[in-house]
């Protein structure tokens, strides 16, 4: 895809385009000195008033919700403050909410309490939008000078993911992928070259089976496969692929499938390619033992990225958010692409930020909202790996160098962010219903994560129903 030059509009113009596009208020200007009144008989001449001083900008404060990480907070924080220092009449309370966040944002949205400004995941998205918790910002967007601009995001894939019945609510946070993570000390020492962060030298699905095998290693230095090799003593794992709806469907995609059809808006997990695809990732702790179990983390009570630094797995799956925490453990990574069973696929995800539709101040929670989508403050976020740039004006050659840091970004990760995910990301369509549809997929998958059953018994029926909650929620 052709990568567009960055708009030309400046940072200290930004103001002045706000305020173009809302119609915002301007700074009352001093008043005019009061006129001499007429003197009377035997009294002396008024004399006119001083001139009124300026009035300050009325304070406004704003609240923004999100979820996150500590280090994610407090660089939501540092973007926060610099917004608020180029807006001294904006206040913006940050509400950090790390664990159930729905269940918060639920309760304050029946209660008519809320925030601002806020996000929420691409999956619930569209229920947010049947709630009426988000104003309609399609027309403030098709009348601003840059976020307007036809060229300025990564399309399709943000209009398919931030629009409903063509009309905008929200706008995708960033462009997330997922790819692979390994340590480079263990790689090295087994003489396993790491997975590449070019597309087209992605590891097939068979390669990254067997390096899971050279990479897994029990107590008495036994891989499986071989004789005497015991999955109960496993010392160290080759792999660790999370079973989670976040990843998943990147390896129903690669195998020809469609893990949610976007023409029709429905899962498509019955089909024969889905099915054999996410057998395949249950088949690597249960049938090929190059991985853990889906449990296992939690017995061990150490997340991926611990098990990673620590030499307890050798590569892991996980999004490039990751690489905010992993770049800061101090072991040597890299990361390259995910491996491919037919084509290289992963998704185009992110969390998506509107305004309330009830907030009292529209204006500049429009100010801020925007704000939170120019370059200026997806740089912030890029630059210490938290999130991966949305606008193409990050993208090209020039764009990359203002986020791309050394220490955080290892070798090649610009390839990944250009080529990787504008090429083969793909993007969810916005649908009702899929808080609730999303739930039935996960917990009818369990019983194929620890081997109770196959994908071939389950997933006709979970498919069945989640599509009949999302026709259901379509109706009304």
């Amino acid at each position: 895809m052709h990568m567009s030059d960055s708009v030309p509009v400046s940072r200290r113009k930004f103001l002045a385009l706000t305020a173009a596009t809302m119609g915002a208020l301007v700074a009352a200007c001093g008043g005019a000195p009061t006129p001499t009144p007429t003197p009377k008989p035997a009294a002396p001449a008024a004399q006119p008033t001083a001139t009124a001083a300026p009035k300050a900008a009325a304070q406004v404060k704003l609240r923004k919700m999100a979820w996150g990480s500590d280090l994610e907070k407090q660089n939501i924080e540092n973007g926060l403050a610099a917004f608020m220092k180029e807006n001294p009449n904006i206040t913006v309370e940050y509400i950090h909410v790390p664990q159930d966040y729905d269940t918060k944002l639920q309760t304050m949205l029946a209660g008519g309490d809320v925030p601002d400004v806020f996000k929420v995941g691409d999956g619930p998205y569209g229920d947010y939008i049947q709630k009426g918790a988000f104003a309609d910002i399609t027309d403030l967007i098709a009348a601003d000078p840059v976020l307007g601009n036809p060229d300025y995001f990564i399309m399709p894939w943000e209009k398919n993911r931030s629009t409903f019945k063509g009309r905008w609510y929200a706008i995708g946070s960033c462009g997330q992928f997922i790819c692979q993570y390994c340590n480079l000390d263990i790689l090295e020492k087994a003489k396993v070259d790491p997975p590449s962060p070019d597309p087209e030298k992605a590891w097939t699905w068979d390669q990254y089976i067997e390096i899971g095998r050279k990479l897994t290693i029990d107590q008495n230095g036994k891989h499986p496969g071989e004789s005497g090799f015991d999955v109960n003593k496993v010392t160290q794992w080759g792999l660790y692929f999370p079973t989670s709806t976040t990843y998943i469907p990147c390896i129903v995609n690669s195998n020809g499938g469609k893990y949610m059809d976007m023409a029709t808006g429905r899962y498509g997990l019955d089909s024969p390619e889905a099915i054999d695809a996410i057998q395949a990732i249950a088949d690597l702790a249960l049938k090929h033992q190059v991985a853990p179990k889906a449990a296992f983390l939690s017995e061990l009570g150490m997340n991926a990225w611990q098990m990673l630094a620590s030499g307890k797995v050798a590569i892991i799956v996980d999004g490039n958010w990751a690489l905010q925490d992993i770049s800061k453990m101090g072991f040597r990574f890299q990361a390259g692409v995910l491996p491919k069973m037919k084509v290289v696929a992963t998704t185009m995800r992110s969390s998506l930020t509107g305004m309330s539709k009830i907030t009292k101040q529209p204006k500049e929670a429009w100010q801020l909202l925007r704000y939170l989508n120019l370059d200026d403050y997806q740089i912030g976020l890029c630059k210490v790996g938290l999130w991966g740039p949305s606008h193409k004006s990050l993208l090209t050659p020039e764009g990359v160098k203002k986020w791309l840091t050394k220490g955080v970004h290892p070798e090649g990760w610009e390839i990944m962010e250009t080529v990787y995910k504008v090429k083969y990301g793909f993007a969810f369509p916005v649908v009702l219903g899929n808080l609730k549809a999303g739930s039935v997929v996960t917990s009818g998958l369990d019983p194929v994560w620890i081997g109770q059953k196959q994908a071939k018994d389950v997933l006709p029926d979970v498919t069945k129903q989640a599509n009949k909650v999302l026709d259901e929620a379509a109706a009304g």
